[in-house]
């Protein structure tokens, strides 16, 4: 069902702008370094599929990452050099890179033989760098004053690599309705390697900090699992489950160790929530684009993708269940007008008849009380008017 309002686009064209303070960050993916017939070989139909699944997990990641990463431009007496892992051969290099635009993480991708039952790892990429102290702060922190603070509580990573086991039977498709029982989910891999650049990893000290007796004790995390501190083993939950989105259906998280074949599992409310707790601002359910507040531009995102299936956070699927329906309308509702930052924004009239009339068109009742009291009373006034 799509229920168009164009006439109220031009009005809200400014309201949209309003409190835009954040962005949300993006993965730029390098296939370079894979070898000639490997996984992601872009000269075959099953590699640059694979390509496609990787991106589809950098893009559903980055749809609710909402930050600010300062770009790392070296100049003059500043100087960066970094170093990854090269995905393909698994020997340390000086990728071709002189340096990382503002919300961007790079990644290069590759595929080789790695150990037995291994079949993704993701490294973390280093950097030196000299010149002036701002310039060297800014490289280790990408403007995140945590990730200088000690103990640290942040994270501003530029990128590193991910290498996946080129000897795995993969299901590179992006809709799961192909995924058999003798295949392993690429994008399910691709995306938990993802969160482990992201910092998921007791090598990372903000993540690190919050590991106490083989629990993380981080308060998002811990309110994700009913108050209860999840258990970690190094860079994993140990035996965790958790629910994909607000009442979703509950899974294996996705930061578990062990994959099975024919499955796949997405970013749950506990991965999510321990990637608030190292560090990264994390999307409130309705805010499609990413912006910092729920408002009219992304009810027109909805709205637009509404009954849409196989979809993004970014196309208006606020529960993670990958269709755009009543639930996340209702999703939206119940945020709509809100900032991260715990404020509110005004509601104008006639956001408040557009969003009426789409819940009346739908059926679902408006779960935020003052957003209620102001679409029933917007209600009965263009009733009472209609009967004049």
């Amino acid at each position: 069902m799509k229920f168009r309002l164009a006439a109220f686009c031009a009005t809200m064209l400014v309201l949209c702008a309003d409190g835009a303070a954040w962005a949300r960050i993006t993965f730029s993916f390098d296939f370079s370094l894979d070898s000639a017939g490997g996984l992601f070989d872009p000269r075959t139909s099953s590699g640059q599929q694979a390509q496609a699944a990787v991106q589809r997990a950098g893009q559903d990641l980055s749809d609710r990452i909402v930050d600010s990463l300062s770009a790392i431009s070296p100049g003059g007496a500043n100087t960066w050099t970094p170093r990854i892992i090269d995905p393909g051969s698994g020997i340390e290099i000086t990728p071709s890179l002189s340096g990382v635009g503002q919300d961007v993480i790079k990644v290069y991708v590759g595929s080789r033989s790695l150990a037995v039952a291994e079949l993704g790892l993701a490294s973390a990429g280093t950097a030196t760098a000299a010149g002036s102290a701002a310039f060297t702060d800014n490289a280790a922190s990408r403007g995140q004053a945590g990730a200088l603070a000690t103990p640290k509580s942040d994270y501003g990573p530029w990128g590193g690599s991910v290498a996946f086991d080129a000897d795995t039977n993969w299901y590179t498709g992006l809709s799961p309705g192909g995924l058999t029982a003798n295949k392993i989910d690429l994008l399910t891999v691709a995306t938990h390697e993802l969160v482990h650049l992201l910092g998921f990893s007791i090598a990372q000290p903000s993540f690190a900090a919050s590991v106490n007796n083989g629990r993380f004790t981080g308060p998002n995390a811990t309110a994700a699992n009913a108050g209860t501190a999840p258990s970690v083993i190094d860079s994993h939950w140990s035996g965790m489950t958790s629910t994909v989105g607000p009442g979703g259906v509950a899974q294996v998280a996705l930061m578990d160790p062990a994959v099975q074949t024919g499955v796949r599992r997405r970013a749950t409310l506990l991965d999510w929530g321990a990637l608030d707790d190292i560090g990264w601002d994390i999307a409130i359910p309705g805010d499609a684009n990413a912006n910092g507040v729920v408002d009219f531009g992304d009810f027109q995102t909805l709205e637009l993708g509404f009954g849409q299936t196989n979809a993004r956070w970014a196309q208006g699927d606020f529960n993670e269940d990958g269709a755009i329906d009543t639930a996340d309308f209702s999703l939206l509702l119940r945020n709509y007008g809100k900032r991260m930052d715990g404020t509110d924004m005004p509601i104008s009239a006639a956001e408040q008849q557009a969003l009426s009339a789409y819940a009346n068109a739908l059926g679902v009742p408006a779960p935020e009380p003052s957003l209620s009291a102001a679409i029933a009373g917007l209600a009965m006034v263009v009733m009472r008017r209609r009967r004049r």
